[in-house]
C-alpha cells in the first residue's frame, strides 16, 4: 500500500525544487525534475519538450523571480499525482519584472522510483 502522506512530502519538495529551479534557471536542476516525455505548457499557450524548455532557460528566453504558491491540492494514484493550484510568479519582460498569478496544474509520474514531472499547464489569472 502507498503512504499517501509520505508521497504528498516527496512530491511537495519536488515542487518547491521545481519552482526553485525555475526561478534560478538551474538547468541540472530541470534535468533531474522533469521526465524525458514532459509537455511544459506556457500560461501564452506554447507547449515545450524538456529540451526546449531547458535550452530556453539556458539561453535567457525564460526569466522568472520569486514563485509562491498561493493555494495548492495534490492527489495521488499509484505512481501518478496531479497538483492543482495556483501560484503568483514574477516574470521579467525586456528586462522590467511583473507579477502574474497562474493557475498551475502539475502531473507527476513516478519513474524509476523517482518523481518526475510530466506535464505543466498554466492559465493566467486576475490578480
Amino acid at each position: 500500500m502507498i503512504d499517501n502522506v509520505a508521497e504528498l512530502k516527496v512530491i511537495a519538495a519536488r515542487e518547491d525544487a521545481l519552482h526553485a529551479a525555475i526561478t534560478a534557471s538551474d538547468c541540472n536542476a530541470l534535468e533531474d525534475i522533469m521526465s524525458d516525455d514532459i509537455t511544459y505548457i506556457h500560461s501564452t499557450g506554447i507547449a515545450e519538450t524538456k529540451a526546449e524548455n531547458i535550452a530556453g532557460q539556458r539561453h535567457g528566453v525564460h526569466k522568472h523571480g520569486a514563485i509562491d504558491t498561493v493555494s495548492k491540492n495534490t492527489q495521488v494514484s499509484g505512481d501518478l499525482a496531479v497538483t492543482h493550484g495556483i501560484i503568483d510568479m514574477v516574470d521579467i519582460a525586456h528586462g522590467a519584472p511583473y507579477t502574474l498569478r497562474l493557475l498551475e496544474t502539475l502531473v507527476w509520474i513516478k519513474e524509476s522510483g523517482k518523481w518526475r514531472l510530466l506535464i505543466r499547464q498554466a492559465t493566467r489569472q486576475p490578480l
